[in-house]
């Protein structure tokens, strides 16, 4: 049973998940925070633990207060499925250009404009997935990274 007030950084300690579901959590604001991190890792573990590793599907829903699921961009290597619904406060997604290979990402937030609010990267990220975003309906697009 999760309270709300439970922080979600000791995920930094499941490098093994493979599947993801976060969903109907009204207080929280970050997945995982940087600060919060800092007072779980050793100065060494910090730079070699990269979250979320293994994961293949990744969804967050109804967070309603979500800013921030990772500080930095992550590689993501094996995820082929990222599903954000009603997250109307993320606005930086923890992707880069280079992130996963194939990644089908679906974002349903129900605001007309959140498209125009996600904060990217870089103008390659960008291109790389803003297609994926419509607001109005479900709508899944996969994108691929080519070296």
């Amino acid at each position: 049973m999760y309270r709300e007030s439970w922080c979600l950084t000791w995920l930094l300690l499941a490098p093994n998940l493979k599947a993801l579901e976060i969903d109907s959590l009204n207080q929280v604001e970050d997945i995982i925070s940087k600060e919060k991190a800092v007072n779980i890792l050793t100065e060494e573990e910090a730079g070699t633990i990269i979250p979320f590793w293994k994961l293949e599907f990744f969804q967050v829903c109804g967070l309603p207060k979500l800013k921030s699921i990772y500080w930095i961009p992550l590689p993501f290597p094996r995820l082929r499925e990222f599903s954000i619904y009603n997250c109307p406060n993320l606005r930086k997604l923890p992707l880069d250009s280079r992130s996963g290979g194939s990644i089908d990402l679906a974002v349903h937030n129900g605001e007309q404009y959140y498209r125009d609010e996600v904060e990217w990267e870089d103008e390659a990220t960008k291109e790389r997935f803003l297609r994926c975003i419509n607001p109005n309906s479900l709508y899944r697009a996969t994108t691929s990274f080519q070296n």
